[in-house]
């Protein structure tokens, strides 16, 4: 398997600290062996939910799926089921949750933020991969490195595997990227008259972004240059054959419907097998984006995603299709979930030392509120949590609910990066209580 990856591909996604970072080639050194770090996934599906469709039923270790969770049965004993969580704060609607759901309408994202925590010597300190997430995008990115400042995910899976892995052909005997030359240029340098130029006509604020930014590069490409390479083997990574067409100018080839599924089951390979090798602690993955335009072809649904999250009444048709393409979602993630629970770990399976975060933008689609928002756990993270459990918050914190921020905290320390408190607080700081 190799790809074949053009200047222009590999640049194309520049404009992101994300798409800036350097090739690392992983093919040449052994990993050693240590004690498995702990690691995080945020996964975004769009729109919201049904909550009585969603929301289990039951006790703590002795509840029912509901008809939109039902093909996570399989992989009920590796979940945390969380309701009466709402995202207070911040805007409304689609937009306002799409900015505040790993914010905590905080200038940044809890994967950047964690990225930086616990993955200051990795290659990569977080990546942002995405499933049709920038096509037709009005309500942006769930992920921000600062104020103000979105990091768009990378929806080409041949891109990402090109700059994470290095799997480019034809640059070195063995088909890997040679990156010593590039370790010997910093991207800044060459382009400083052209940056001082942009910063002198910009204003305080718009400058201070620029600047943040930039540092951000930096320390990317100071830490490439003195960074040792790490192992990985990508000899069984299955690229399904999927080749970018050069004249798919609109939809671009990873943004056709068609090919939804498989973009997405290739960007989860890839987000496993980057955890797993150490080249990245944290990852998140978002499928679509608010408001989202995809039909799911292969559910036999003609309603986009978004027209169909406006159920009305329960018992529409509408809603019946609203339910199903939630099943198809609720399968892909078991698929992630199945991914990293057969991926071998020190002391186990990659689930075993990872917490993965599933999120929406929305609680009840039909009201665009953000109480009882569908979050759910997987993953233990090294023991930190007890997993197939139905945890229930609504009204615990004086007759409200929890805020999601306490979640935030709780992923955070179940990482041992000791914070109690991520954005709001309004309703209190530290963990949620019993997860």
């Amino acid at each position: 398997m190799a790809f074949i990856h053009t200047r222009r591909h590999f640049l194309k996604s520049a404009g992101a600290c994300a798409a800036l970072t350097p090739l690392v080639n992983l093919l040449q050194t052994n990993r050693a062996k240590a004690a498995a770090p702990k690691r995080a996934m945020f996964v975004y599906v769009p729109d919201g939910c049904i909550p009585d469709s969603w929301h289990p039923t039951g006790s703590e270790t002795n509840f029912t799926l509901s008809p939109m969770t039902q093909p996570l049965e399989s992989v009920k004993q590796h979940l945390i089921f969380l309701d009466g969580l709402t995202m207070y704060s911040g805007g409304a609607t689609h937009e306002g949750g799409m900015a505040k759901v790993l914010t905590g309408v905080s200038p940044q994202s809890i994967d950047i933020y964690l990225g930086d925590q616990i993955g200051a010597s990795s290659p990569f300190r977080s990546l942002q991969l995405g499933v049709g997430a920038t096509f037709q995008d009005g309500a942006g990115s769930m992920s921000y490195i600062g104020e103000g400042q979105p990091v768009a995910p990378d929806d080409d899976p041949t891109n990402v595997f090109a700059r994470v892995f290095g799997g480019v052909s034809g640059n070195s005997s063995d088909g890997s990227l040679d990156v010593s030359q590039l370790r010997k240029k910093s991207i800044l340098d060459t382009a400083l008259s052209d940056i001082q130029a942009l910063q002198s006509q910009l204003g305080t604020s718009e400058r201070q972004k620029l600047e943040n930014h930039l540092q951000s590069v930096r320390e990317v490409e100071q830490r490439l240059s003195g960074a040792s390479a790490v192992a990985c083997d990508i000899s069984g990574y299955d690229d399904r054959g999927f080749q970018v067409i050069e004249t798919d100018y609109y939809p671009l080839t990873y943004h056709k419907e068609e090919n939804f599924r498989v973009v997405g089951e290739m960007m989860m390979d890839q987000a496993a097998l980057a955890l797993s090798c150490g080249v990245t602690n944290v990852v998140s993955l978002q499928w679509s984006h608010a408001v989202s335009p995809t039909h799911l072809v292969d559910t036999g649904v003609t309603t986009a995603n978004h027209d169909a999250s406006h159920y009305g009444d329960a018992n529409s048709q509408n809603a019946a299709d609203f339910i199903t393409l939630k099943q198809w979602f609720m399968d892909r993630f078991a698929y992630l979930i199945n991914r990293l629970a057969s991926t071998p770990d020190e002391g186990g399976t990659l689930l075993d030392n990872t917490v993965v975060m599933l999120c929406s933008e929305l609680g009840d689609s039909n009201l665009h509120d953000h109480a009882r928002v569908p979050f759910l756990l997987a993953g233990s993270a090294g023991g930190a949590f007890q997993t197939g459990r139905l945890l229930d918050f609504r009204g615990t914190n004086g007759g409200e609910n929890e805020p999601h921020t306490k979640l935030l905290v709780s992923i955070a320390q179940a990482l041992d990066v000791n914070i109690d408190s991520f954005g709001y607080s309004g309703h209190g700081t530290g963990p949620l209580p019993g997860l």
